[in-house]
């Protein structure tokens, strides 16, 4: 795992970030008994600048994460230098504690700010609160679905793949009037397991469909969100 000092870790800049910050504890309501108790076993948030390294393919997962903004991804570095990134995390999310060891490495895909959750403690207090214990069975839930989902999408057209993505990625952020895409489009192209040419290929055919359009740089808008449903299904 990286090594963070959580008192000097550098503040990000503005750049490559979701402006969207979720504050951990909002998650569990009022409960002021529980805040305290989640405060206790927490530390940061800690800052990453885009690409940094979190937590290393092998590591001991003590630690769990929970996305404060940015964004961060799992992948998977092959011998032959290939990369597949397998999922990418936005704010609110929580992932890292599914395995005792990391089986990926877990990295900033834009600046990005993390509370580092203490696994077992977290799991110790999950089994004497049911708010707690909720929250970890629907973060597995979600995180099953969104596995089970890319799996099929990655036997889809290109198209179809591209499409799924921006719309899905749209619902993520809340459904926002303009897509703002934090994350390159390298790391997008690893995701839907596609080349950089064939997604921006995709990415030009959707937009003289007329189903897309740029506004500037990676800010698009969906123009035709029910001919994007039906190319995804």
């Amino acid at each position: 795992m990286a090594n963070i000092d959580f008192d000097t870790t550098p503040l990000m800049g503005p750049s490559d970030t979701i402006e969207t910050s979720v504050e951990f504890a909002t998650t569990f309501g009022e409960d002021l008994t529980l805040k305290r108790a989640l405060s206790a076993l927490q530390r940061g948030p800690a800052r990453f600048y885009r690409d940094n390294v979190i937590a290393c393919d092998g590591d001991v997962a003590e630690y769990m994460f929970f996305v404060v903004s940015g964004v961060v991804r799992s992948c998977k570095v092959f011998e032959s230098g290939s990369r597949n990134v397998v999922a990418f995390y936005l704010p609110g999310d929580l992932l890292g504690w599914s395995d005792l060891k990391h089986s990926l490495s877990i990295e900033a895909a834009t600046d990005t700010a993390l509370l580092f959750l203490k696994r077992n403690a977290l799991l110790s207090l999950a089994t004497q609160n049911s708010r707690v214990a909720s929250y970890l069975l629907s973060a597995t839930t979600n995180q099953l679905e969104r596995a089970h989902e890319h799996v099929i999408l990655k036997s889809k057209a290109a198209r179809c793949r591209v499409a799924t993505f921006f719309t899905e990625l749209w619902v993520r952020l809340g459904q926002p009037k303009y897509l703002e895409v934090p994350m390159s489009y390298q790391d997008i192209a690893d995701y839907l397991g596609l080349t950089i040419e064939t997604l921006s290929r995709s990415i030009t055919d959707l937009e003289r469909s007329g189903l897309i359009s740029r506004v500037s740089g990676r800010k698009l808008l969906l123009q035709n969100r029910f001919a994007l449903g039906r190319i995804m299904n």
